[in-house]
């Protein structure tokens, strides 16, 4: 019986041997990296809009669902809101079983249904009149922004030497892109509170474009192509025959592999640590439309004007956070971009407070949000990603991933019991003060304890490079 499988399998790695070959070895014409980045830059826009669109208006969905709907004060609320998110959890760890399948069957198909159910959860939400059908369009971009297949593509389509800056001049363009919520907010919603919905819909129709776009045109890494076909070439009986060590490395995805790997190698091991710190931070990303609205008192007019700088100052601070990563390292990166967001936030703090122009605030808070998420990224992306192995860095990722939620629902549950009881007008206070020691604690984990990862050739990282450096 045995026999049989084995025969099998490999009539089923040879046909895709065949396969991946002539993938590896088609021309992609002279101008398809080009195209390619510009096709990564609009996925990248529906990504960064259905990462934030709800963000943006989350004082227009508490006032709706709980306020109106439920009788609630917006404090209630907001607190019944964060602890109805738990619902989802058990949905969202489906990831450790949904990435690490890019490690396996390629990157193409899932940047193809990642960008497609984006536009389906956009869509419900833009259909919703209920707190249920929002909660599952809502569920649905939470579990696909998490995957971020399009970062992948460009940090395997990239040289040693640009990987950074191309990621982050990527992003820096998707959030620009962003623009397209406060201009809907004006045109479409016309800044009334009860027609939000609205907004929902354009981006939603673009994510279903993308996906065929991306589904015609994109082609596989080659990154993984040469990876998958070395495995592939490596007969079943050598396989079986190597130590579990080298099975676990030699692995293609999986995330027990993954965890394993990780634990096992000593640069994994801190940025895991470092994640826990920075991610403890993260609440303050999540709230400023509640802090302008509930705390500061801001007007719909007034918090539309804002959101047309808030992506000039996120996309502003992420390109830096790029420049600066290939320039000086990744370390200098995180240490300066977690400075950077305490400043950002302080500043949006007494911008909105204080009555401060609209712009100032909006441009202080996209401040915040590029400065924290350009050192969230360079941990839980790229430096997680150049510190695994191409077999392994899809899978490896789901880590961070699973990380940010972790310790992002620990953190909520710190705001669920602190929300009903303070003032509103101190919200924004207390993210700050929730915001700093975990900066401070990632910037200590990897200026202390991680290696740099800049200039390393994706093709030849082990994740044991660390290891070594030690036992000299």
């Amino acid at each position: 019986m045995r026999g049989k499988n084995v025969e099998r399998q490999k009539a089923r790695e040879a046909g895709e041997l065949v396969r991946r070959k002539k993938q590896l070895q088609a021309g992609s014409g002279r101008f398809y990296i080009l195209y390619l980045f510009m096709v990564l830059s609009l996925i990248y826009i529906i990504d960064e809009i259905a990462s934030t669109i709800s963000i943006q208006f989350q004082s227009n969905i508490i006032n709706e669902f709980f306020v109106q709907n439920m009788g609630m004060t917006y404090g209630e609320g907001l607190s019944l809101s964060s602890a109805l998110g738990f619902i989802t959890y058990p949905v969202t760890l489906l990831i450790v079983f949904y990435r690490p399948l890019a490690d396996r069957f390629g990157r193409k198909p899932f940047l193809v249904i990642n960008t497609f159910m984006l536009g389906l959860g956009l869509f419900l939400v833009y259909l919703s009149d209920n707190i249920y059908v929002y909660m599952l369009g809502g569920t649905i971009m939470g579990f696909m922004v998490s995957h971020d297949m399009q970062c992948v593509y460009i940090l395997e389509c990239s040289n040693e030497k640009t990987r950074a800056r191309n990621y982050a001049l990527t992003k820096a363009l998707a959030i620009l892109g962003t623009l397209l919520i406060p201009l809907l907010r004006e045109t479409l919603m016309q800044n009334r509170s009860e027609q939000w919905h609205l907004v929902y819909l354009v981006p939603a129709l673009l994510g279903f474009v993308l996906s065929f776009v991306a589904l015609l045109f994109a082609r596989e890494t080659g990154t993984f192509l040469i990876n998958r076909v070395k495995y592939l070439e490596t007969p079943i009986e050598v396989r079986e025959k190597q130590t579990r060590e080298e099975r676990n490395s030699n692995a293609q995805g999986g995330i027990l592999h993954a965890v394993k790997f990780a634990f096992r190698h000593r640069q994994l091991r801190f940025l895991m640590l470092a994640c826990c710190f920075y991610y403890s931070a993260s609440l303050a990303t999540a709230t400023y439309n509640t802090v302008m609205k509930e705390s500061a008192l801001m007007k719909e007019e007034a918090i539309t004007m804002a959101l047309y700088l808030y992506p000039v100052g996120n996309a502003l601070m992420t390109f830096v956070a790029g420049i600066v990563s290939d320039r000086f390292g990744r370390k200098a990166t995180i240490i300066t971009m977690s400075c950077s967001a305490v400043a950002y936030y302080s500043l949006f703090i007494a911008g909105a407070m204080l009555g401060w122009a609209p712009l100032l605030t909006g441009f202080a808070i996209g401040g915040f949000m590029g400065s924290y998420w350009g050192a969230g990224d360079t941990i839980g992306g790229i430096m997680f990603s150049e510190s695994a192995p191409t077999n392994l860095r899809s899978s490896v990722t789901v880590i961070n991933t699973l990380l940010n939620g972790i310790i992002g629902g620990l953190a909520t549950i710190v705001t669920i019991i602190l929300l009903p009881l303070i003032p509103k007008e101190t919200f924004g206070y207390m993210y700050l003060g929730l915001t700093i020691p975990g900066l401070i604690g990632a910037a200590f984990v990897i200026w202390k304890y991680v290696g740099e990862t800049r200039g390393l050739d994706l093709k030849k990282v082990t994740g044991a490079e660390w290891d070594i450096v030690k036992a000299k």
